[in-house]
């Protein structure tokens, strides 16, 4: 076991809050390699991918991640979007986590080239619920001009895991990129993502819902910063956290110089489901440019007594509508999902708390 220290916001407020970065003890197993990636769409053929294994431990091949640990990467994706092509079936990439897969430091790079526009699908799956992975990631998204992109990410690990992941993006003139990450899986989930809005009319949409139960540690980092003229960056996340859950949240819209007109809103919402479980949350506006438009608000709380209290009236019993009242919350970002079974997945993580 060793002690990090990661995941460090862009501006240091004070020491008491305890927020500036997350010291932690993690237990990283040896270094083994990974099999069980799967690629599935019908529409390959006009897609330039390229899968590999890297041999461990050959110089050069640390993920150049900024959360603060570095691994050694043992699976590389790469996937290249040709100027002009539309691809319209989601690109479906499932890694299987498992007893002989349970070591996975992945380094995925997307580039979509000029108005071409494809959507995808990234699954961490696993099944089996007694054994301990280890999940490192680093996920690296460029949008040419005029690309458009949906990107789907979902961490289903177990319970008794670590996920530990990046996301970075770089966003070129009227380029529209949106994310929806749903983060579930794992006892310890350590998330950071960074976009760069450099082109003018460059547009990045975030949505995020977490769960936190029995003793997860949950750390948050999202930073989006805007450079181009009359960029627009949104950030919304909804979570709840059970039991003895710790979330930390810290969220940064950094209008850069130079990106006039320019307009960032970003919100979190937390439910508190237990008297035990606890809540930071760190929103951010950092400003180096006149003529922009910025909002940022947290809210954090208990489930609302009365719409319990009319919910159990229906004849539904106390937990069931804790559950109705939690997917109602989420049920706005769900609802940008197009894959039913990834939406029967949720549904089933989160009847289970």
């Amino acid at each position: 076991m060793e002690k990090y220290v990661l995941n460090e916001t862009p501006l240091r407020t004070s020491n008491n809050f305890g927020i500036n970065n997350i010291e932690i003890v993690l237990d990283i197993p040896s270094k083994k390699t990974f099999n069980g990636f799967n690629v599935i769409t019908e529409d390959i053929s006009k897609i330039k991918l390229n899968v590999k294994e890297e041999i461990l431990n050959k110089k050069g091949t640390f993920l150049k991640s900024s959360i603060g640990l570095n691994r050694n990467v043992n699976y590389i994706v790469k996937v290249n979007i040709p100027e002009n092509t539309i691809i319209n079936e989601n690109i479906k990439l499932e890694f299987n986590i498992d007893e002989d897969n349970d070591y996975l430091v992945e380094d995925i790079e997307i580039v979509i080239g000029k108005n071409s526009s494809a959507n995808f699908e990234i699954l961490y799956n696993m099944q089996e619920k007694d054994i301990k992975a280890f999940h490192n990631g680093l996920l690296d998204v460029k949008l040419k001009e005029g690309a458009k992109s949906k990107v789907v990410i979902s961490n289903m690990l177990n319970h008794l895991s670590d996920n530990i992941f990046e996301i970075q993006n770089e966003l070129s003139e009227n380029a529209n990129l949106e994310y929806i990450l749903i983060d579930f899986g794992g006892k310890t989930k350590i998330s950071k993502y960074n976009t760069k809005c450099i082109g003018d009319n460059s547009k990045n949409l975030l949505n995020v819902i977490y769960l936190g139960k029995e003793k997860d540690v949950i750390d948050i980092n999202y930073i989006i910063e805007t450079y181009g003229i009359k960029s627009q960056a949104y950030i919304n996340v909804q979570g709840a956290l059970a039991n003895f859950s710790k979330k930390n949240f810290k969220g940064t819209i950094d209008f850069k110089e130079g990106s006039k007109k320019s307009v960032g809103k970003e919100n979190e919402n937390c439910m508190i489901l237990s008297k035990d479980a606890t809540s930071k949350s760190l929103p951010m506006l950092l400003c180096h440019e006149e003529d922009v438009e910025g909002e940022h608000g947290v809210s954090c709380g208990k489930i609302d007594e009365k719409k319990l209290f009319y919910i159990m009236t229906k004849g539904i019993n106390y937990n069931d509508a804790k559950k109705l009242i939690i997917k109602a919350n989420f049920s706005g970002i769900l609802e940008k999902i197009d894959d039913d079974e990834l939406k029967d997945i949720v549904d089933n993580e989160i009847s289970k708390i």
